[in-house]
């Protein structure tokens, strides 16, 4: 069973995804800030992460940073989750990355398919 981690400081979403990827078979863990899925990164290995951009204490770009240079092969399994379209410095980034990405507030048919991307890709 494939192990996802969803990174987000909005307990609604970060509730919704995990049971989203429960519901079709994933086993899930849960962080609500950047320091507390470090932890679990350094525990544990994970097929996938869900990564919202904008949390406090350390954002999206700097935790991506940091996977990047401690676990460059779990870098590109990492899904951002965003709802600051207009923000061009984050679309940029993105776009930078080669990563997928989800816009919030996105649709189960949306999220299914960026997730069967992910896996077909790596």
């Amino acid at each position: 069973m494939k192990r996802i981690l969803v990174v987000d400081d909005e307990q609604l979403l970060l509730d919704l995804v995990s049971h989203l990827l429960s519901k079709i078979g994933y086993q899930v863990d849960q962080a609500i800030d950047c320091r507390e899925a470090a932890g679990k990164l350094k525990e544990k290995g994970y097929d996938a992460i869900f990564l919202d951009m904008k949390m406090p204490f350390m954002d999206g770009k700097g935790f991506y940073e940091k996977v990047q240079a401690h676990f460059p092969d779990m870098a590109k399994r990492i899904i951002f989750l965003t709802g600051d379209i207009a923000n061009q410095s984050t679309t940029e980034f993105i776009q930078e990355t080669g990563n997928l990405h989800l816009h919030k507030p996105f649709t189960i048919k949306e999220f299914k398919a960026v997730l069967d991307q992910l896996f077909q890709s790596v």
